[in-house]
């Protein structure tokens, strides 16, 4: 949910951005009298994502994702709706659409967010946070080896919640401070506050928890001007160090009470600036990086002008803004979907698979330690896996199998890279031998560096790179790296051999 711009310069969002800012982006709640107020690569050595596999406590290693004993993980997977919405609203309920998520034959996931929104806080409390929704999920997805991501899933202000409620209703972003998808009357810092310091601690012995501290801080940004810091920002560099001041106290108590936990720290402007996050990290140990993406960031390779004649920006391309950071640091895409329907026309979402999704895809694919988390396993919250009976919240579920809709496509990517291991055996850059312009690597700890160009998995790109590369110094001086057919020499029988393994 990105609303790019030209460093320094402010602009109002146009409609379409205003509505879809709402914490559900499209939550249609088909239930009688019920509103809203009651939203490719690897895996786990092997694949963390077989039911009963163990889930071993993660922790971060430079760029990396890795296990205790240095194993590099890439998270990948799927959300659901908000577990308080599943269970007070949506028949089906978390269990069952948790288990189906996971049934490890049709869905492949080694890692599950777990979104929770504010009226939860706000209704129930945090004793019904902790223990009616978090703890039968977490326990279920530890059950079925596969991680869980719990999600604070709230899109508001980071500062002055009522400042900016205020100067949002008067620029009719919403017709009342009831209509803007968080209440401002309730202070961000007590609403994190009061959240982690009850699930920080209730988890921090589990070892397949990762903590998302914040799933969407939205203002200030540049060009809005609402409270006493709108008008000090003036470019995405004093909205990352804004939000790093604001949100380092947050991330300090819950490493108070849990140590080990991996934190996700996400941006302003709905987790869009994670561009900043390698030159001014935060304070601490274990902490993981969160973009946002969907077809109205743009293309990964490409710019695109936005906008009205008169006020248009860029967006795109991906990697000054989520590619760069993963150089140096873990970053996980924790949102990103696309829906091809005519309604989605003039929201975020709008998209397809060939024009958005298939580029997201070979795009994440290209890095080698970048995980994602498909948005969202659900019928109702946009855009959505599933059709429904009638407008949603309903049941049976059916697979969106369109060829442009994105249900289908997550749940053969999941598929195809289930097995897949990613580095193996915490093999890190002293390990690597120079072939040519890679970087080879043994990817299973066999002594074999059948890994050659170096991007984290076994396939046709390292037979062309080991063929091309056959007489380097790489090769030459390291046979027994790259003697696959296991002759004591290098010929062009190991490049068929390879090419047989992968």
């Amino acid at each position: 949910m990105s609303h790019d711009d030209r460093a320094g310069e402010k602009r109002l969002p146009d409609r379409a951005d205003r509505q879809s800012w709402r914490p559900t982006r499209r939550m249609f709640v088909k239930a009688a009298g019920v509103g809203t107020a009651g939203l490719a690569l690897g895996g786990l050595a092997g694949s963390a994502a077989a039911v009963g596999d163990p889930t071993p406590r993660l922790r971060t290693d430079g760029k990396w994702i890795v296990t205790e004993d240095g194993q590099r993980v890439k998270p990948r997977g799927v959300s659901p709706a908000s577990l308080d919405y599943l269970e007070s609203i949506h028949p089906r309920g978390q269990r069952e659409i948790l288990e189906q998520a996971t049934d490890g034959e049709q869905w492949h996931p080694n890692t599950v967010r777990l979104p929770v929104g504010e009226d939860a806080v706000h209704d129930r409390g945090m004793e019904y946070v902790v223990d009616d929704l978090l703890r039968p999920a977490v326990d279920l997805l530890a059950d079925r080896g596969v991680y869980a991501m719990i999600d604070f899933h709230i899109i508001r202000p980071y500062v002055e919640a009522m400042a900016h409620g205020e100067g949002m209703v008067e620029d009719e972003w919403a017709d009342s401070l009831d209509g803007l998808g968080f209440d401002p009357r309730v202070d961000t810092d007590d609403l994190l506050t009061e959240f982690w310091s009850a699930v920080a601690p209730a988890f921090a012995d589990d070892e397949n928890v990762l903590f998302e501290l914040f799933n969407e801080p939205t203002l200030p940004v540049t060009w809005s001007t609402y409270g006493e810091h709108g008008p000090d920002v003036q470019t995405r560099e004093d909205e990352w160090l804004l939000w790093r001041d604001t949100a380092q106290p947050w991330v300090d108590s819950i490493r108070d009470e849990a140590p080990e936990t991996p934190i996700v720290i996400g941006s302003p402007d709905w987790t869009s600036r994670t561009k900043f996050a390698a030159e001014y990290p935060f304070d601490g140990e274990n902490l993981i990086y969160s973009g946002h993406i969907y077809p109205d960031n743009g293309l990964p390779y490409d710019t695109l002008e936005r906008g009205e004649e008169g006020d248009t920006y860029e967006v795109g391309p991906f990697d000054p803004e989520y590619g760069a950071p993963a150089e140096e640091i873990p970053v996980i895409i924790t949102e990103f979907g696309w829906d091809p329907d005519e309604e989605f026309r003039e929201s975020v979402e709008f998209g397809t698979t060939s024009g958005w999704g298939e580029p997201v895809r070979k795009w994440l694919e290209s890095s080698e330690n970048m995980g994602w988390i498909a948005w969202c396993f659900d019928d109702t919250w946009a855009p959505t896996f599933f059709d429904s009976p009638g407008d949603g919240a309903g049941q049976p579920w059916e697979l969106k199998d369109d060829p442009e809709q994105m249900g289908w496509f997550v749940r053969e990517w999941l598929e195809e890279t289930k097995d897949d291991v990613i580095g193996g055996g915490g093999t890190d850059e002293s390990d690597a031998i120079a072939v040519g312009d890679y970087e080879a690597r043994d990817t299973n700890d066999d002594g074999l560096y059948d890994d050659v160009d170096g991007d984290g998995e076994t396939n046709h790109e390292d037979v062309d790179a080991f063929f091309e590369n056959i007489e380097s110094d790489g090769v030459q001086e390291n046979p027994e790296a790259f003697d696959f057919d296991g002759n004591g020499r290098i010929g062009f029988s190991d490049v068929l051999e390879l090419l047989r393994r992968t």
